[in-house]
């Protein structure tokens, strides 16, 4: 099958290296959009021959949430889209493309990036348009609210399936090899196709979730007790989980300077609990 893909760039040079590696891939690809503003995004994207598009954030005279937003509000059927952004750059919008679980590339890139971003897309295209205004709608919302304060996330299932769920409810989150799978309080499992270290750098620097093993990403609402003599954690579910000898120390700190002293046993405040009871 060919692909018809746009390619939404401010860069002249980035956007002659893209046309240049779709044109080295196996399947064929033909650009049929280019736009270097937000006006001409705007229309490129409204184009609904195009299946694949490829975007920068910063475009000349705007960005391109201010394209996606105007089309989202018009209720316009979105292509599929992979988000092109440099390292370090936009670390917020990155943060809420990774929450909404949708694609994206980091500059520079090469032939073997692109490659994969197009597998991804035939991969999951039998589902991608009701996802794909899903995913859009939600990055919209968590770019107008605060990104430090997310109360969502969209959970990748096998077959290019989104979920979005409430992060409270998410309980813990195991590692199985290249995927993963996300405990909810309702007793429901999530196999996610995204892996652990995946989840792990998304949640860095929320308060709720502590890795507390190789394998395991606790949110630490679920907790019920930690004993720290024998580095096990009982949750509010009534479920055991081992925290791991390097997690251990960090665990049993976070806990004490977050003010969840209550939730420690096996360790001196223990004792102290029991002589004052005496």
């Amino acid at each position: 099958m060919n692909i018809n893909a746009a390619i939404i760039e401010d860069n002249s040079d980035i956007i002659q290296t893209l046309k240049y590696t779709l044109a080295q891939l196996s399947v064929p690809v033909t650009v049929i959009e280019l736009a270097q503003t937000v006006d001409d995004a705007y229309r490129a994207l409204k184009n609904e021959k195009v299946d694949l598009a490829f975007l920068d954030i910063q475009l000349r005279e705007g960005t391109i949430f201010e394209a996606l937003e105007k089309l989202f509000k018009e209720g316009h059927k979105l292509p599929e889209l992979v988000f092109i952004t440099a390292h370090g750059s936009f670390e917020n919008a990155l943060k809420a493309i990774q929450f909404a679980c949708l694609d994206f590339v980091t500059k520079p890139f090469d032939t073997p990036d692109i490659e994969a971003a197009v597998k991804r897309f035939l991969d999951k295209k039998t589902t991608m348009q009701q996802n794909q205004q899903t995913q859009v709608g939600f990055l919209l919302q968590l770019m107008r609210g605060d990104i430090q304060s997310l109360k969502s996330i969209a959970i990748a299932l096998p077959k290019g399936v989104i979920e979005l769920v409430d992060l409270q409810q998410i309980v813990y989150i195991q590692a199985d090899e290249n995927m993963s799978h996300v405990h909810m309080s309702t007793g429901k499992v999530l196999h996610s196709t995204k892996h652990l270290g995946h989840y792990v750098e998304l949640f860095t620097g929320n308060p709720d979730f502590f890795q507390i093993s190789k394998s395991c990403l606790l949110n630490i609402l679920h907790l019920s007790q930690y004993n720290h003599q024998d580095k096990s954690v009982k949750l509010k579910t009534n479920e055991s989980l081992t925290v791991s000898h390097r997690f251990s120390r960090g665990l049993h700190k976070f806990l004490l300077n977050n003010q969840h002293k209550d939730l420690i046993s096996g360790s001196k405040f223990d004792f102290l609990k029991n002589l004052f009871k005496s």
